[in-house]
Protein backbone atom coordinates (compact mmCIF):
# COMPACT_ATOMS: atom_id res chain seq x y z
CA UNK A 1 0.00 0.00 0.00
CA UNK A 2 1.50 3.68 -0.71
CA UNK A 3 0.23 6.65 0.59
CA UNK A 4 1.48 10.15 -0.38
CA UNK A 5 1.56 12.71 2.69
CA UNK A 6 2.13 16.71 2.60
CA UNK A 7 2.73 18.29 5.73
CA UNK A 8 3.32 22.23 6.24
CA UNK A 9 3.61 23.95 9.54
CA UNK A 10 5.86 27.38 10.94
CA UNK A 11 7.79 27.27 13.93
CA UNK A 12 9.50 30.28 15.65
CA UNK A 13 12.97 30.15 15.11
CA UNK A 14 15.46 31.27 12.27
CA UNK A 15 16.25 29.22 9.28
CA UNK A 16 19.54 27.89 10.69
CA UNK A 17 18.82 26.97 13.39
CA UNK A 18 15.70 24.48 11.90
CA UNK A 19 17.64 23.49 9.39
CA UNK A 20 20.70 22.57 11.50
CA UNK A 21 18.13 20.12 13.09
CA UNK A 22 16.34 18.44 10.76
CA UNK A 23 19.58 17.75 8.94
CA UNK A 24 20.85 16.27 12.06
CA UNK A 25 19.57 12.76 11.86
CA UNK A 26 20.29 11.71 15.34
CA UNK A 27 18.59 14.94 16.73
CA UNK A 28 15.78 15.24 14.74
CA UNK A 29 15.21 11.41 15.43
CA UNK A 30 14.69 12.55 19.11
CA UNK A 31 11.55 14.03 18.56
CA UNK A 32 9.28 11.99 16.45
CA UNK A 33 7.28 9.86 18.62
CA UNK A 34 8.68 5.82 19.31
CA UNK A 35 11.99 6.31 17.36
CA UNK A 36 15.43 5.52 18.76
CA UNK A 37 18.46 6.78 17.19
CA UNK A 38 20.51 3.90 17.14
CA UNK A 39 24.05 4.33 14.61
CA UNK A 40 25.83 6.59 12.03
CA UNK A 41 26.97 4.01 9.46
CA UNK A 42 29.25 6.24 6.95
CA UNK A 43 28.01 8.06 3.85
CA UNK A 44 24.82 9.68 5.28
CA UNK A 45 23.43 6.61 6.74
CA UNK A 46 22.02 5.95 9.83
CA UNK A 47 20.53 3.32 11.80
CA UNK A 48 16.97 3.89 13.69
CA UNK A 49 14.45 1.70 16.04
CA UNK A 50 10.80 2.89 15.28
CA UNK A 51 8.11 1.93 17.12
CA UNK A 52 4.02 1.96 15.94
CA UNK A 53 1.05 0.78 17.84
CA UNK A 54 -1.95 0.98 16.50
CA UNK A 55 -5.26 -0.48 17.74
CA UNK A 56 -3.75 -3.95 19.46
CA UNK A 57 -1.10 -3.75 16.68
CA UNK A 58 2.49 -2.85 17.84
CA UNK A 59 5.30 -2.69 15.28
CA UNK A 60 8.96 -2.42 15.87
CA UNK A 61 11.01 -1.66 12.53
CA UNK A 62 14.65 -1.38 12.60
CA UNK A 63 15.08 0.96 9.41
CA UNK A 64 17.95 2.73 8.01
CA UNK A 65 17.46 6.83 7.06
CA UNK A 66 19.96 7.49 4.15
CA UNK A 67 20.28 11.38 3.17
CA UNK A 68 20.46 11.08 -0.79
CA UNK A 69 20.76 15.12 -0.71
CA UNK A 70 21.48 18.26 0.56
CA UNK A 71 21.19 21.73 -0.79
CA UNK A 72 22.36 23.73 2.15
CA UNK A 73 21.90 27.34 0.28
CA UNK A 74 18.03 26.31 -0.67
CA UNK A 75 17.41 24.23 2.18
CA UNK A 76 16.04 21.55 0.60
CA UNK A 77 17.01 18.14 2.05
CA UNK A 78 15.74 14.66 0.46
CA UNK A 79 15.83 11.47 2.24
CA UNK A 80 15.33 7.90 2.20
CA UNK A 81 14.22 5.68 4.40
CA UNK A 82 13.56 1.55 4.62
CA UNK A 83 12.59 -0.14 7.80
CA UNK A 84 11.98 -4.17 8.01
CA UNK A 85 9.18 -5.34 10.67
CA UNK A 86 11.87 -6.97 13.23
CA UNK A 87 9.33 -10.20 13.80
CA UNK A 88 9.80 -10.96 10.03
CA UNK A 89 5.65 -9.35 9.24
CA UNK A 90 6.29 -6.46 6.83
CA UNK A 91 7.81 -3.56 6.21
CA UNK A 92 8.32 0.00 5.21
CA UNK A 93 9.94 2.42 2.47
CA UNK A 94 9.76 6.32 2.75
CA UNK A 95 10.68 9.22 0.10
CA UNK A 96 10.93 12.38 1.62
CA UNK A 97 11.93 15.79 0.55
CA UNK A 98 11.63 18.64 2.55
CA UNK A 99 12.60 21.99 2.48
CA UNK A 100 12.71 25.27 4.82
CA UNK A 101 11.95 28.63 3.86
CA UNK A 102 12.40 32.39 5.90
CA UNK A 103 8.92 33.92 6.22
CA UNK A 104 11.18 37.18 6.90
CA UNK A 105 9.78 37.27 10.50
CA UNK A 106 11.71 35.53 12.40
CA UNK A 107 9.75 32.47 11.28
CA UNK A 108 10.39 29.37 9.13
CA UNK A 109 8.07 27.36 7.22
CA UNK A 110 8.73 23.77 6.86
CA UNK A 111 7.66 21.80 4.61
CA UNK A 112 7.86 17.92 3.76
CA UNK A 113 6.43 15.74 0.83
CA UNK A 114 6.70 12.26 1.47
CA UNK A 115 5.62 8.93 -0.41
CA UNK A 116 5.22 5.97 2.00
CA UNK A 117 4.84 2.35 1.07
CA UNK A 118 4.42 -0.25 4.03
CA UNK A 119 3.77 -3.81 3.58
CA UNK A 120 2.92 -6.59 6.21
CA UNK A 121 0.03 -6.14 9.28
CA UNK A 122 -0.08 -2.34 9.37
CA UNK A 123 -0.95 -2.08 5.53
CA UNK A 124 -4.15 -4.46 6.45
CA UNK A 125 -5.68 -1.14 8.34
CA UNK A 126 -5.66 1.01 5.06
CA UNK A 127 -4.71 4.09 3.80
CA UNK A 128 -7.56 6.31 5.88
CA UNK A 129 -6.33 4.29 8.83
CA UNK A 130 -2.49 5.14 8.04
CA UNK A 131 -3.14 8.76 7.09
CA UNK A 132 -4.28 8.78 10.65
CA UNK A 133 -1.65 7.79 12.25
CA UNK A 134 0.71 9.57 10.35
CA UNK A 135 -1.50 13.00 11.43
CA UNK A 136 -1.07 12.03 15.14
CA UNK A 137 2.67 11.37 14.53
CA UNK A 138 3.27 14.85 12.63
CA UNK A 139 1.25 16.50 15.76
CA UNK A 140 3.29 14.94 17.74
CA UNK A 141 6.89 15.79 16.28
CA UNK A 142 5.88 19.31 16.04
CA UNK A 143 5.04 19.62 19.18
CA UNK A 144 8.85 17.94 20.02
CA UNK A 145 10.27 20.25 17.61
CA UNK A 146 8.83 23.57 18.96
CA UNK A 147 9.65 22.69 22.37
CA UNK A 148 13.10 22.05 21.20
CA UNK A 149 13.74 24.86 18.97
CA UNK A 150 11.39 27.24 20.68
CA UNK A 151 11.63 26.53 24.08
CA UNK A 152 13.89 25.26 26.78
CA UNK A 153 15.37 22.93 24.79
CA UNK A 154 13.56 19.69 26.54
CA UNK A 155 12.75 17.53 24.48
CA UNK A 156 8.54 16.40 24.68
CA UNK A 157 8.48 12.90 23.69
CA UNK A 158 12.03 11.75 24.69
CA UNK A 159 11.26 13.21 28.55
CA UNK A 160 8.14 11.34 28.07
CA UNK A 161 8.36 7.82 29.41
CA UNK A 162 4.98 6.89 28.54
CA UNK A 163 6.08 8.00 24.74
CA UNK A 164 7.79 4.68 24.06
CA UNK A 165 5.69 4.24 20.99
CA UNK A 166 2.78 6.67 19.28
CA UNK A 167 0.12 6.54 21.57
CA UNK A 168 -2.44 3.68 21.05
CA UNK A 169 -4.76 5.77 22.47
CA UNK A 170 -4.37 8.81 21.03
CA UNK A 171 -4.33 6.43 17.66
CA UNK A 172 -7.54 4.71 18.31
CA UNK A 173 -9.25 8.48 19.09
CA UNK A 174 -7.70 9.85 15.76
CA UNK A 175 -9.14 6.95 13.98
CA UNK A 176 -12.69 7.29 15.79
CA UNK A 177 -12.41 10.75 14.90
CA UNK A 178 -11.74 9.92 11.11
CA UNK A 179 -14.38 7.66 10.69
CA UNK A 180 -16.71 9.64 12.32
CA UNK A 181 -15.96 12.75 10.27
CA UNK A 182 -15.95 10.17 7.13
CA UNK A 183 -19.51 8.79 7.96
CA UNK A 184 -21.07 12.19 8.74
CA UNK A 185 -19.40 13.64 5.20
CA UNK A 186 -21.28 10.53 3.30
CA UNK A 187 -24.24 11.08 5.49
CA UNK A 188 -24.60 15.10 4.47
CA UNK A 189 -23.71 14.49 0.59
CA UNK A 190 -27.19 12.26 0.11
CA UNK A 191 -29.11 14.62 1.97
CA UNK A 192 -28.04 17.07 -0.59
Amino acid sequence: MKVEISKTFSIRAPVSKVWGLMTDVKKVSSCIPGAQYEQDMGDNKHSVMMVVKVGPIKSSYRGEVSIRSMDQENHIIEIDGKGTDTKGKGGATMELVGSITDKGDGTSEVKGDSTITIQGMLAQFGSRMIEDVSNQLFLQFTASLAEVLEGNGKNLVNDNQAADALSGVAVALAAIKGVFGRLMDKLKSKKE
